[in-house]
């Protein structure tokens, strides 16, 4: 295998993997030889570029996320030491956490980013792509799932947080910080913990294709939940409820949400604060307490972007009842 034990670079976008145009006309993908020229001259033998796809992330979907960590895949099972993923910021946390929760291989794979094209002032493609094939080489994160190369550090992408669509340092965990951070200028990767992943499903899980998310509101909302549940909700394989505070919506979404779940659609309840929990305290109309009761799925810590990614990955795998809750815990 000509490519054993090398980094695959997987191209799936991002605007680090274009160039701007002279004149300032629309922005050049960067070929090969470019995108190896940015990695420092020892790196460059051991990584091969795998031209997957360089559309806008916001043109993914989930099945295509798991048709791109399932490339990957490929990659290590012939042969490759660590796979690297461009990818665009816009979807980068959904994208990298999709992975996470399939991602069953102890070979590291690292997602990168960045808003600067190539060449442009601030750009940083060539850190970026050094920092992160240096992760990917490394043993130590070996078996840590997906981490996230950023901001001369590596999140795990069940925790990392998207607050800013133009800063270079848009991104932060919140609640644990970084897995590790490069020491510049001599490259050193220092690891400050270790990680432990919940359950992780077979890499060839597909999806479920129509997972919803409906978002709670003051005086909001029951316009679009009763044109969703009363139109198509034949189509629906599951619901997000991203909720206020500890899980708590609109009484006027109390007698919708009891139609739906009666029906045995799984409906996952989960709060919408950017570092929230669904508690069961609220004991009102409308409140997490009744909701739960009722037999919404708690989504506990999860961002209702991770609850949807997850409910739609548990229900590919064919999790159904008491093990679709659990799993939608992390358990």
């Amino acid at each position: 295998m000509a490519n054993r034990d090398k980094i695959a670079l997987v191209l799936a976008g991002g605007q680090l993997i274009f160039k701007q145009a002279p004149g300032g006309a629309d922005a050049l993908p960067l070929d090969e030889e470019e995108l190896i020229a940015c990695l420092p001259e020892e790196m460059r033998a051991k990584t091969y570029v795998v031209d997957w796809s360089r559309q806008p992330v916001t043109n993914y979907t989930l099945r295509m996320c798991s048709d791109l960590v399932q490339m990957a895949g490929t990659q290590v099972e012939e042969g490759a030491a660590g796979v690297v993923i461009t990818c665009g910021t816009q979807a980068l946390t959904e994208a990298s956490y999709f992975a996470d929760l399939v991602w069953s291989y102890p070979q590291p794979l690292i997602f990168t980013s960045s808003i600067y094209h190539t060449g442009t002032p601030g750009s940083e493609t060539a850190l970026l792509l050094s920092q992160a094939v240096r992760a990917a080489e490394a043993q130590a994160c070996w078996g840590q799932g997906i981490l996230v190369c950023l901001q001369d550090k590596l999140y795990a992408a069940s925790e990392l947080r998207h607050l800013s669509n133009y800063s270079r340092f848009g991104y932060a965990a919140l609640l644990g910080g970084p897995v590790a951070e490069f020491c510049e200028p001599s490259g050193a990767l220092i690891f400050l913990r270790s990680l432990r992943r919940g359950r992780v499903l077979n890499i060839s899980t597909v999806p479920a294709r129509n997972v919803e998310l409906v978002n709670a509101a003051l005086g909001g909302g029951d316009v679009l939940l009763n044109a969703l549940l009363d139109g198509r909700v034949s189509e629906l394989e599951g619901l997000v409820i991203s909720a206020f505070g500890s899980g708590d919506v609109p009484p006027s979404w109390v007698p919708l949400l009891r139609k739906v779940v009666r029906g045995g659609l799984p409906v996952v309840l989960t709060s919408r604060c950017p570092v929230g929990r669904v508690q069961d305290d609220q004991d009102f109309e409308g409140g997490s307490k009744g909701l739960l009761e009722m037999g919404l799925i708690s989504g506990g810590t999860l961002t209702p972007l991770q609850a949807r990614i997850r409910l739609a990955v548990g229900l590919g795998a064919g999790l159904a009842d008491q093990a679709l809750k659990t799993y939608m815990l992390g358990e």
